[in-house]
């Protein structure tokens, strides 16, 4: 006599990509200023913290094994943990919350969904209505539910891009206008928007002593494309 056991839906996307923990640590702080500017500065044993409770879908044991570099899902699961720790939420809040959704949507990386963003802002439903109770933190505004803390500061995610599959995972983000990361792409590098070009090899030209004319000839792009590449590199070390 067989059992079937329930399959988890493919997270393809998510499960892609390659990122050292310092480096999420640089994403996050570099993106998210205003979670800076509430004295919560991601860093790497910070992420590492966050890897050994299980918030990116890996097993403790296999987590120990390999603690240098997480996924594509772990990069936006942090993002959002850092979002609420910034706003004073306990760590042991956000876990309860992230073990409860995955109990509710199946998935390893509940925060990764469209469905986790999408029904939090237009249709809060039955999932958020438990989350409310577990994720409350007290503002200068008061009491502040789940579904305010996330769009507190991150509105609708017009910086995130989900895949067309039944749980529309996230599958790009674009950290600031005119960079993408995008884990089918250059291992998730940041690159520029609508190209293969990682933003640190226009950098390294510039840091080189090339001219930002001389970059754009060379890598068929307009000034502007490097300038931003330019500026997203330095915007990162700044972040460190």
């Amino acid at each position: 006599m067989t059992t079937d056991t329930p399959s988890r839906p493919r997270e393809a996307s998510v499960l892609r990509g390659v990122y050292y923990m310092q480096e999420v640590a640089n994403l996050v702080n570099a993106t998210d200023s205003r979670i800076r500017g509430r004295a919560f500065c991601v860093q790497a044993a910070t992420v590492r913290g966050w890897g050994r409770r299980g918030f990116f879908g890996v097993a403790q044991d296999e987590f120990a094994r390999n603690r240098s570099f997480i996924r594509f899902g772990g990069l936006i699961t942090s993002r959002m943990v850092a979002l609420l720790r910034s706003y004073g939420v306990a760590l042991e809040r956000i876990q309860q919350a992230h073990t409860y959704l995955k109990c509710e949507t199946g998935l390893t990386s509940p925060f990764t969904s469209r469905r986790f963003w999408i029904e939090t802002q237009d249709s809060p439903g039955h999932l958020y209505a438990e989350l409310d109770k577990l994720v409350v933190t007290a503002s200068k505004h008061g009491h502040l539910t789940f579904t305010q803390l996330l769009f507190g500061e991150i509105e609708y995610p017009n910086d995130m891009e989900f895949e067309d599959t039944e749980h529309e995972l996230v599958k790009t983000w674009n950290p600031v206008p005119g960079i993408v990361i995008n884990p089918l792409k250059q291992s998730g590098a940041p690159c520029l928007a609508e190209t293969r070009t990682p933003t640190y090899t226009l950098h390294g030209c510039h840091v080189a002593g090339d001219s930002v004319e001389d970059i754009a000839f060379w890598y068929d792009l307009s000034e502007d494309q490097v300038q931003t590449a330019i500026q997203w590199e330095e915007r990162m070390a700044m972040a460190q």
